[in-house]
């Protein structure tokens, strides 16, 4: 299986709304979205499902590849921010495609990326906003294929 974990484009800054979950993505963010999709379709052809977390700042960046990709957003509960990994794990190992791309938060996707990959990390970690991993994965563990900032992609 190959997934893609993308972060969510660059969104309104932490309490410019009374409920933080409904932050939306800025113009700036969508623009950069608009850019990083196409490449992440040359770089990842072959997906078959894009999940995102439900809240609007991923749901409207997934929207941006699926667009690309003629596809529609499957939203995922297990994709919210604070999750635990091993939800996704689990998701995984009963999903039915092998190439899938998901949208969400930080710190989360990083946490992911390493449960999945067996990798540590000494210091913290942060893929940055529309920056993506690529993991190569089955049961028995994951390797980490490549990591892009959004720079790169764009």
């Amino acid at each position: 299986m190959n997934v893609i974990l993308l972060r969510h484009g660059i969104a309104e800054p932490h309490g410019t709304r009374a409920d933080d979950d409904a932050r939306v993505l800025t113009d700036r963010g969508k623009r950069k979205m608009k850019e990083i999709a196409p490449a992440l379709a040359k770089l990842f052809p072959k997906a078959e499902a894009i999940y995102s977390s439900p809240l609007p700042r991923c749901t409207q960046t997934a929207e941006f590849v699926a667009k690309i990709y003629k596809m529609r957003v499957k939203k995922l509960d297990i994709l919210r921010p604070g999750s635990d990994p091993d939800s996704l794990q689990k998701f995984l190992e009963s999903a039915s495609e092998r190439n899938l791309i998901v949208v969400g938060h930080e710190p989360h996707l990083s946490a992911t990326m390493l449960h999945l990959t067996g990798m540590r990390a000494d210091g913290e970690i942060e893929l940055k906003k529309g920056g993506c991993y690529r993991v190569r994965w089955s049961s028995g563990g994951g390797t980490l294929e490549w990591m892009l900032p959004p720079r790169a992609m764009r």
